[in-house]
């Protein structure tokens, strides 16, 4: 009978007994009661103790984890649930109760405790770090929220796959409790990371049984069917009804769990396929069926794997690798289910633990070593489409990487950008990025850590790079040699906790406006060389469903991403800003707009005016009080794919053209002939800081004239409506696709269409980046063609938007239908609205 232990520590000492294995912890109480499993003199010690201590031992006897009492506490703590804060990224915090489930190693948050179903979990084995403070985007998504919240109470678990890292914000109710939550989850990661694979294997097989399970606590054929697709296994349904019928001892057409975890070995790990070796290095037995010796192990060890061992050294792996006290024996064995387990496991790895630790003469000059590097480091997923983050730079640094890249670009600010250049990744600052290197370059080793610069930036920001460094990382950057008159390059051992940096020189006689022009093998990945860009839908070959992808398509190749979807975090799909339809991971891509360009962002930028000079003209003389220097860029009418410069100067208005030209395959823009610039930003950064000369004059960009606000007067925009205004206004509308925008409620830089769809008042957010309105992947020049693009495309699910309302609106169809707003929304459904300029008619 599979069992676990249960030790009560009492007033009379500790006492032990065995329950059956499939008891878990909330269904205890059951069998605490008289007639229960429980014999009757040992309730009553039950009722009077003072602590009890849960020892879980799965079927094959491995402890399921031994703590301290103290830490055990902290545990049984948190596994009945505290209440938290949860902070998410795109909508507002919430009250959870936060716990752990000790028997499949989970985090998860439901509404309250008591309820059954979570609103999400994390696996504990996916768990890359703990972190105290409010260091998360989720926290910085709502700064108010944030603010009111102490530091010291609260902490990050930031989780995932590889670099697919996701992150869970948590406000404790108290110093203490965050403290009880940090310690608890630091102790049970690192205990399931370091559990046994048998153990491991369970415990994922466990939360796959409990996710499937009825209310008999079993599962049936059709449940296992429908779970093989998880774990990419092909079956027939005969034969897994021929081996369903095999484990399925009680005829119930139903297993519990331990008759489960059979089906799963026999499914996995067909014995028919390790026949001959098992035949060769296994003896049969009346009590334990098939089993491995040690002397059946060491001589499989040492033939099929050619391993240097003896049968004491064997001995003891096998039993580090059980962990069973009852097996704790000088001749342990493995059953053949066992054996096979082993065979896949990390204690049958091929690395060499014991070479984890420095063995090198680290004393030897640099050149002789071969470094651990990260190519492209910032990047979260793919290299045409993902995200840019600081988080990659810290996994990669924690994991013992000691060369990492960055690619700089012309930033705002005078300061560059990081991003994989002319694709559709995301950005983020380059101040951010040595900032978490100098944080985390040493917390795994002290060798020295190289930065790799891809440097696509003009002088004066690759200057201000220099002072940045020079300031940030003082004495940890190296900027001069080791040693005098050195003949070779220093050694690991003398450059101990240095950061270097690895950077092509400047040409000779460059200027101002120069940059490092690299060729290299990534050009097919440069979104400007390609012939088409998009999303392809492609076939998954083991669910038979078409899934989007990213793809570009070169002269030569056709690249394209992981699959991607509709939402980042499955347990944000209520968020309060409702996303619009449309793939999240393919960023910022906007209609007839190349995304490579820094200035369409810029405020500065007016893109192609309709009426041209005249409306340029016409646009500085109404901010000519900003004085001289005011200015914007815009498209020229004369010359196609150049630029004009209009600017403000002596009370009257100037325009400049800039010119473009290819240099050695890439476009240089100039105002004059002897300084030219790679970007377009480039050139206006540098004259808002340098004066731009000509025989006539000489003047110094200053302020940009404002973007016209075209959607000001118009029908559906309430620049005075709040979110609760909005919603008492649609709700006496009960049509989808109603709709009206309005400015946020706490972000002075962001707006809010608020639109009825599938019978709810949903809120979509609109943010503004510098000069461009942002909605979710798609980036506009004025709300104006936002809102002209959604009333011919979808905004959420089927919804388009149709109907703009207004107080007059809703005051007209008050007038013709006077119970309109008494009715309910099925009785709206008997009405067909046809809106006409100034009157609507049902």
């Amino acid at each position: 009978m599979d069992t676990s232990h249960v030790t009560c520590k009492t007033s009379m000492g500790l006492y032990a007994i065995q329950l059956h294995r499939e008891i878990r912890f909330e269904r205890l109480t059951s069998l605490l009661e008289p007639g229960g499993f429980l014999q009757a003199d040992f309730v009553t010690l039950l009722r009077d103790d003072v602590l009890i201590y849960f020892c879980e031992v799965p079927a094959n006897g491995i402890s399921m984890g031994s703590f301290s009492p103290e830490m055990e506490q902290i545990i049984s703590q948190l596994e009945r649930g505290t209440i938290v804060t949860r902070f998410y990224p795109r909508k507002k915090p919430e009250r959870k109760t936060l716990m752990i489930r000790r028997e499949t190693r989970q985090v998860a948050w439901a509404r309250t405790h008591t309820t059954k179903a979570f609103d999400g979990t994390i696996e504990m084995r996916e768990v890359k770090e703990v972190r105290v403070g409010k260091s998360s985007k989720d926290f910085e998504r709502w700064p108010e929220d944030a603010k009111r919240m102490d530091a010291l109470r609260c902490f990050v678990v930031i989780y995932g796959s590889e670099f697919k890292l996701k992150f869970l914000s948590i406000c404790a109710l108290s110093e203490k409790e965050c403290q009880l939550w940090i310690r608890g989850l630091r102790c049970l990661v690192d205990d399931t990371i370091n559990a046994p694979y048998p153990l491991q294997v369970e415990r994922w097989l466990r939360k796959e049984f409990y996710a499937m399970e009825n209310n008999r606590e079993t599962v049936s054929l059709k449940d296992v069917k429908a779970f093989l697709p998880r774990i990419n296994c092909k079956i027939s349904t005969s034969k897994l009804r021929e081996l369903f019928n095999e484990v399925d001892h009680h005829r119930r057409s139903e297993l519990a769990f331990d008759d489960f975890a059979s089906l799963y070995h026999k499914i996995m790990y067909d014995e028919a396929t390790f026949k001959d070796i098992l035949d060769k290095y296994s003896v049969y037995t009346e009590n334990n069926g098939r089993i491995v010796s040690v002397r059946d192990l060491t001589r499989f060890l040492v033939h099929e794997q050619s391993e240097q061992v003896d049968n004491k050294e064997v001995s003891k792996h096998m039993r580090e690798y059980l962990e069973d006290a009852q097996r704790n024996v000088q001749e342990p064995y493995f059953t053949s289910v066992e054996f096979l387990d082993f065979l896949f496991s990390k204690q049958n790895d091929l690395w060499n633990y014991q070479l984890n630790e420095i063995y090198d003469d680290m004393k030897r000059p640099l050149s002789h070593y071969w470094i651990s590097s990260s190519h492209n480091t910032y990047l979260m997923g793919d290299q045409f489409s993902s995200e840019s983050s600081c988080e990659a730079y810290v996994r990669c640094l924690r994991m013992g990487c000691r060369c990492i890249e960055l690619d700089c670009w012309d930033g705002p600010d005078g300061m560059p950008i990081v991003y994989h250049g002319h694709t559709l990744t995301t950005r983020i600052k380059f101040m951010d990025v040595i900032k978490t290197i100098k944080e985390h370059a040493f917390a795994t080793s002290e060798y020295p850590v190289i930065l790799s610069i891809e440097d696509n930036c003009s002088l004066p920001q690759q200057r201000n790079m220099a002072t940045a460094m020079q300031d940030l990382f003082g004495d940890l950057l190296l900027t001069h040699p080791v040693e005098k008159n050195e003949t070779c390059l220093p050694s690991p051992f003398q450059l101990r906790r240095k950061i270097l940096l690895k950077h092509k020189k400047l040409p000779e006689g460059a200027d101002d406006g120069s940059i490092l022009f690299r060729t290299d093998d990534t050009i097919d990945m440069d979104l400007r060389n390609t012939v088409k860009n998009g999303v392809l839908y492609l076939e998954d070959p083991v669910d038979k469903e078409w899934n989007p992808h990213f793809f570009v398509l070169t002269q030569h190749k056709l690249f394209y991403t992981d699959t991607f979807q509709g939402s980042t975090d499955g347990d944000e799909d209520g968020e309060a800003e409702e996303a619009p339809a449309g793939p999240v991971s393919q960023s910022r891509l906007r209609e007839g707009v190349p995304n490579d360009e820094l200035h369409f962002g810029e405020k500065w930028f007016h893109g192609k005016l309709a009426g041209g000079r005249a409306e340029a003209e016409s646009l500085l003389n109404q901010y000519s009080h900003l004085g001289d220097g005011t200015f914007l860029v815009r498209e020229s009418e004369t010359f196609v794919g150049d630029y004009s410069l209009s600017f403000w100067r002596q009370d009257k208005v100037n325009h400049c053209r800039i010119r473009s030209k290819q240099e050695r395959g890439q476009t240089k823009y100039m105002l004059i002939d002897s300084t030219s610039f790679d970007s377009l930003f480039s050139l206006i950064t540098h004259y808002r800081g340098h004066p731009l000369r000509s025989q006539e004059f000489v003047i110094t960009l200053a302020d940009p004239v404002p973007q016209p606000s075209k959607h000001v007067g118009k029908e559906w925009y309430h620049p005075a409506a709040s979110r609760s205004y909005a919603e008492d206004l649609l709700k006496r509308i009960p049509q989808d696709g109603a709709f009206l925008v309005r400015p946020t409620d706490k972000d002075q830089n962001a707006y809010a269409i608020s639109f009825r769809a599938d019978k709810k008042i949903k809120h979509c957010k609109i943010k503004m980046e510098g000069r461009l309105y942002t909605i979710g992947t798609r980036q506009f020049e004025s709300l104006v063609e936002l809102i002209n693009f959604y009333e011919r495309n979808p905004l959420y699910g089927k919804i388009k938007l149709w109907y703009p309302v207004s107080e007059s609106i809703v005051h007209r169809m008050s007038l013709i239908l006077p119970s309109w707003s008494m009715m309910s929304s099925k009785d709206s459904c008997c009405f067909l609205i046809v809106w006409l300029p100034n009157y609507c008619v049902s």
